[in-house]
Formats: structure tokens, C-alpha cells, sequence
């Protein structure tokens, strides 16, 4: 892995956010040329002018420093949660549904006007923390320093780009999905986006992503791929009480980090609930950061 840095000068910056324009246009341009959407399953869709539309796929929300961080960190969780019975459904897919330029890139957009991240696990902290503890894991091997907002240096998006109109759980996502969307979009953003780690939230998630990196050449740059649960539906065992050494970890090492995260908009759907459930984090930390314990 590349050697870690923080800061970096104004031409460095600059020439990381042309980097990061690049990347970007180019997977907004293979999701259009792509002009994909599932023929099984019952994907969301719009109603436009009285019409079903069926969203198209996304790019990755990037953070602007994405580039000019190391390491890089990019993040996957399941697919957005578009099922019938969510309050944010309507809302949101008729703003997609009105433009497919503004539904390509609806996670950038979002963050752009200031409003949350549109996947829910992120907004909740459970992503961003998960991210920093990653990267501490880094940090610490090559005694570098951590990002002020982990949100500007993260790249933050879905496995499986399509929702399911009638049921939230992954369970009814067909398998042709998870395929479709490795072929198509997960392995041009793993290019495009070149990261030294890549975060997996879930089980299937985590085993679409081995598969589909070892069909990828990446030299001597290949990422390391991490897992974790994804924190949906996260067990009883996650809020319990935790042990004098937990506590200790969760107190010194893993708390102070959430400082580094910007909190969610008040117009948000959804709002942080990571330190509702510290036991989720001892149980990364115990993987990742073996040390602390």
C-alpha cells in the first residue's frame, strides 16, 4: 500500500479533484452506456407523466478528498431500501424519476446540496465509523494521522444498484442482480476508483465483492478487502452491556472517532444511531484492531 497522507499542497488537491472529476464521468457515462435495467424481480420504479420507470443504476458517492487521501477507502453496503412501505420512497424516486442524469449520480447530488448520503446505514454512523476503524487499522501500521471529516475521503455506495419494490430484505434481491451489477458497474468503479481498502457491510455483499475482485488484474496495487455485518437488523447482543476492557476500547479508541463524522442534515430520513450500539464496533475492532484488546 501506498504510503498514507493527510494534507497535501493546493496543486496536489487540484489535481486530485480533476482526478476525481475524471473518475466520476466516467461511471456516470458506463451506467449510461450500460442503459441497463432488470428483466426479473420487481424493481423500483417511478411513476413519470403517468409512466413506470424503473431507476437506473448509480455511481459511488466520492468524497472530494478522495483522492487526496491515503488510504483510500471504498465502501459497499447491500442496495437502497426503495420498497413501497417507506416513508422516503415516493420522495425520492420521484426526484430521481424526473431526470436520469439527476438519478445516475443521486448520491453525489445529494451530498452537493447538503442533504444526507441516501443509504440508510451510512446516515445512521454505522458506515462511516466502521470506515474510520478501517483506516485506523492503516494508520496505525504506518504511523500516519487520521482525516478531520472521514466523509470528504470515502467513496460510499451500493453492491446491488436496483430496489426492490415490494420487500426491503436482501434475501429477495434475485441472484441476477448481484451478477448483473458486478458485470456491469462494481468492477468499473474498482477501477475507476482504485482503492487500497474496500468495506464490506454484509455477508453476500462481502462474497460478491471476493468473487468479483478475483476477476480483476491489479498488480502489486491490490486492495485489501475487509468485512463486517451489515447492522440492519443488528442483534439484542450489539446494545449489551459491555465489559471493563469493552468499555475501556469503546471509551479511549473508538467513541473519539465519531468526532470525525459530520452528522446527518436536519431534513434527514434517517439520524445517527452508531453509538446506540457500541457492542457492534468492539465486535469490528476485535478483528481489525486486535491490539486494542
Amino acid at each position: 500500500m501506498n504510503t498514507v497522507r493527510t494534507s497535501s499542497s493546493c496543486q496536489t488537491s487540484s489535481s486530485a479533484a480533476r482526478i476525481r472529476n475524471r473518475a466520476l464521468a466516467a461511471l456516470r457515462q458506463n451506467v449510461k452506456r450500460q442503459n441497463f435495467v432488470p428483466n426479473e424481480g420487481n424493481p423500483a420504479y417511478a411513476q413519470v407523466n403517468g409512466r413506470k420507470t424503473i431507476l437506473p443504476a448509480y455511481v459511488p458517492y466520492v468524497g472530494r478528498r478522495y483522492f487526496d487521501f491515503r488510504p483510500r477507502v471504498l465502501c459497499y453496503a447491500i442496495n437502497q431500501n426503495l420498497s413501497r412501505h417507506t416513508r422516503w420512497t415516493d420522495e425520492w424516486t420521484t426526484k430521481w424519476g424526473s431526470s436520469p442524469s439527476i438519478a445516475i449520480d443521486r448520491l453525489n447530488r445529494a451530498a452537493a446540496n447538503g442533504e444526507a448520503i441516501p443509504v440508510k446505514p451510512y446516515v445512521e454512523g454505522f458506515m462511516p465509523l466502521a470506515a474510520l476503524l478501517a483506516i485506523t487499522r492503516s494508520v496505525q501500521m504506518l504511523q500516519a494521522g487520521l482525516p478531520d471529516l472521514v466523509d470528504d475521503v470515502l467513496g460510499v455506495t451500493n453492491f446491488v444498484k436496483f430496489s426492490t419494490a415490494d420487500d426491503a430484505s436482501s434475501s429477495s434481491i434475485p441472484n441476477s442482480w448481484w451478477r448483473e451489477c458486478a458485470k456491469r458497474y462494481v468492477t468499473q468503479e474498482i477501477r475507476e476508483l482504485k482503492p487500497d481498502l474496500i468495506v464490506a457491510f454484509g455477508q453476500k455483499t462481502a462474497s460478491a465483492l471476493h468473487v468479483t475482485m478475483k476477476d480483476l488484474c491489479f498488480g502489486a496495487r491490490r486492495p485489501e478487502l475487509l468485512a463486517c455485518k451489515f447492522p440492519g437488523r443488528i442483534p439484542s447482543v450489539n446494545s449489551r452491556p459491555l465489559s471493563e476492557d469493552e468499555r475501556g476500547v469503546w471509551d479511549d479508541h473508538i467513541l473519539p472517532l465519531a468526532s470525525r463524522i459530520r452528522p446527518p442534515s436536519e431534513n434527514a430520513h434517517h439520524r445517527s444511531r452508531m453509538l446506540r450500539f457500541p457492542g457492534y464496533f468492539i465486535d469490528i475492532a476485535r478483528g481489525w484492531l486486535p491490539a486494542l484488546f
